[in-house]
């Protein structure tokens, strides 16, 4: 068995076996990660080499090595860098894996003061759905975090390091108190010595997502035990604090993926994507999902992040503007979809007509709202952004104007709105 001494470094440049190693990825505490060239499929592929000074240090670093390579190669996923070989060249232990081009989740934090809220989040449902298919089978990935997201150019992110760094060091903490996991994203149990599982899964994916939202951890501290005890009893953080956009479903998502307690949290990750995808589909971009809404519409509109109003045009020559507008969410509320259409101002002389008529509707409901200071009969629908659909947006538009153009007819005779 080769030494540790001169590795890597002895290794860039040569053809091994099947592969052309041509540079070096990266490392860690177990093992160094090449880009090699498969030289009969011509492929890019990466190379993890377990360190031989780990193999003369942990007796039986190859053999969990090994195990958990295969465990993994079992798993295959569209957002799991896939797993093609694992062997022996020259006395060196290699596991031949997906090459994803492109970087870490980490790096692009690093680099970037703020990703946006959606592109974060999609990132973090597709690890999700990756860790959920780790998780189906039973395996825990025992070191999710940023720097094991890879990202590719195109957006899509994969899962990376299933379990290695875990399982070949299997003690917490050692008796001079260092860690040999990754401690900011440690689950309170785990500093107090019992094994990683799908839950302290579950806790990493509420500390990363935490992070990459507001670009700091939800717990920090100088020392180790001073961390272990920031986990096990200081109140979670609102990352709104740090952050502003961040919408109320998001802050109860990282709050239960980071409970004290394991059985308050999402007990793995199917749970937790089941809703994170619930949470996403409330989460797109605003005037995209209207204007998705109103394409096959007759309708004429102007918009705004926030604000889109549409002008639809009726019978008889009449047309009648609507507002859909998204309403900030309070805290522990879910943000709304809001759809109304002014009718015609206060009268008295109109509130029998109008209460006669709300009555009869068979959705939404006629309001009073002030216009420019002054009250209006307004006709109102509104959804929960988090499961609203553009069919709701687009059939709510075409009945809201409808019912608001009755009325100010009614009202007023006119056709002023």
């Amino acid at each position: 068995m080769p030494g540790a001494e001169g590795f890597p470094e002895r290794l860039l440049g040569r053809s091994i076996g099947l592969y052309d190693i041509e540079s070096l990825l990266g490392k860690g505490g177990m093992a160094w990660v090449f880009l090699a060239r498969h030289n009969t499929l011509h492929r890019p592929c990466a190379i993890k080499v377990l360190c031989p000074e780990l193999l003369g240090r942990q007796a039986d670093s190859l053999d969990l090595f090994m195990a958990e390579a295969r465990a993994a190669a079992s798993l295959v996923h569209p957002h799991i860098v896939a797993i093609h070989n694992v062997g022996e060249l020259e006395s060196h232990h290699f596991i031949e894996m997906e090459y994803v081009p492109g970087c870490s989740l980490e790096q692009l934090i690093s680099e970037q003061s703020s990703l946006p809220l959606m592109e974060v989040t999609r990132y973090f449902l597709q690890s999700c759905s990756a860790l959920a298919a780790a998780h189906r089978q039973g395996l825990a990935h025992r070191d999710f975090k940023p720097a094991n997201i890879l990202v590719r150019s195109d957006g899509t992110a994969k899962l990376a390091d299933f379990g290695l760094a875990k399982k070949l060091s299997r003690e917490p903490a050692t008796r001079d108190g260092s860690l040999t996991g990754t401690p900011q994203f440690m689950a309170p149990e785990l500093f107090k010595g019992e094994h990683a599982n799908q839950q302290s899964d579950v806790y990493a994916v509420g500390v990363s997502y935490f992070y990459a939202l507001t670009g700091r951890f939800p717990f920090i501290h100088e020392t180790i035990a001073g961390l272990a005890q920031s986990h096990a009893d200081q109140p979670i953080p609102d990352p709104r604090l740090f952050r502003k956009d961040i919408p109320a479903e998001v802050v109860a998502i990282t709050a239960q993926c980071l409970a004290k307690n394991p059985q308050d949290r999402f007990q793995d990750s199917v749970a937790l994507l089941s809703e994170m995808q619930r949470v996403f589909s409330g989460m797109r971009d605003f005037p995209t999902l209207v204007t998705k809404a109103l394409a096959e519409l007759s309708v004429d509109f102007t918009s705004s992040d926030r604000l889109i109003v549409a002008t639809m045009r009726l019978a008889e020559g009449r047309s009648q503007r609507v507002h859909i507008e998204v309403c900030p969410a309070q805290l522990g509320e879910s943000r709304l979809i809001r759809i109304y259409s002014v009718c015609a101002p206060i009268d008295e002389t109109y509130f029998r007509r109008a209460l006669e008529f709300n009555a009869t509707m068979p959705h939404g409901s006629l309001a009073i709202q002030d216009i420019d200071g002054e009250p209006h009969f307004v006709m109102l629908n509104s959804y929960l952004q988090a499961t609203c659909e553009p069919e709701d947006i687009r059939r709510s538009v075409q009945e809201v104007a409808r019912w608001a153009d009755d009325v100010e007819q009614m009202l007023t005779g006119r056709d002023d709105r």
